[in-house]
């Protein structure tokens, strides 16, 4: 098996885990989405949405949110999130207008994507002046019990950097996409026995192993909590979102009027 086939091998196994997915994976910090969108109402789109972990922010935060996810599995747990709109789609081709929306929100899901579809994509659905901000919650390893965890869950790769993913080189070589911002938001997420379990479930490279690997994962990461964690008390997972916000381009921007008039307020 090639990595390219490992890699969508990995991005399809989501499907089959969006209660783990919901149950085990953290929020994102609403002072983050703030930073990302500024002041006043929006109209965003969730790309990659998931179960709708940052689609319940963002609408919890005022905004209209629609949600796209090729995943159905996912969606139908998304769908339980009062406020946000659903459809079936992927970032390759967006099921929405040209100018459509105020922001492009991508959480924990642009590295998934076919960048060199997805980006012109992306540019096509926003307004003028809009907004595309990406987040990743990435675990605080400086934590020794943290740093066991993730890599009993992501293997001992993860230190040499390969399960990373830098969406800079990206963005900056885009002529789509004009300068980028970044922004570091420090948050927590209280986990139980169960659901510290759930959230190693929920990740690709252990949902893709045989069930006996899964298990044995699995019995680590139980063994992490119980040397871990002082019940009743929650276990306090501590986690760092890394944003980035960029707009489009004045190319961008052209290029729209060219194919189709922006598109009315929704």
């Amino acid at each position: 098996m090639t990595t390219d086939d490992r890699g969508s091998e990995r991005a399809r196994s989501f499907g089959a885990v969006a209660a783990a997915y919901d149950a085990g994976r953290p929020t994102f910090p609403a002072e983050a989405l703030r930073w990302l969108l500024g002041p006043g109402r929006l109209q965003i789109l969730d790309l990659g949405a998931g179960t709708g972990k940052l689609s319940a922010v963002a609408a919890a935060l005022g905004h209209d949110v629609v949600a796209v996810d090729p995943a159905e599995e996912m969606l139908a747990v998304c769908r339980q999130v009062p406020g946000v709109d659903t459809m079936v789609g992927a970032a390759e081709s967006i099921p929405l207008a040209h100018g459509s929306v105020d922001a492009v929100l991508v959480g924990q899901a642009f590295h998934w994507f076919d960048h060199a579809r997805a980006l012109p994509e992306i540019a096509r659905v926003l307004r003028p002046h809009g907004v595309l901000g990406l987040l990743w919650n990435k675990y605080d390893t400086v934590v020794p019990w943290v740093r066991r965890l993730h890599r009993a869950m992501i293997g001992e790769d993860f230190l040499a950097g390969s399960d990373q993913f830098d969406p800079m080189p990206v963005l900056l070589q885009s002529d789509l996409f004009a300068q980028v911002e970044t922004g570091r938001f420090r948050h927590w997420h209280d986990l139980d026995r169960g659901s510290l379990r759930q959230l190693a479930l929920s990740h690709s490279r252990v949902a893709v192993l045989t069930e006996s690997r899964r298990e044995s994962v699995l019995e680590q990461v139980d063994a992490i909590y119980d040397g871990t964690a002082r019940p009743p008390e929650p276990l306090r997972m501590p986690y760092f979102t890394d944003c980035y916000r960029t707009r489009p381009s004045d190319l961008a921007n052209y290029q729209r009027t060219l194919d189709a008039p922006v598109a009315p307020p929704l």
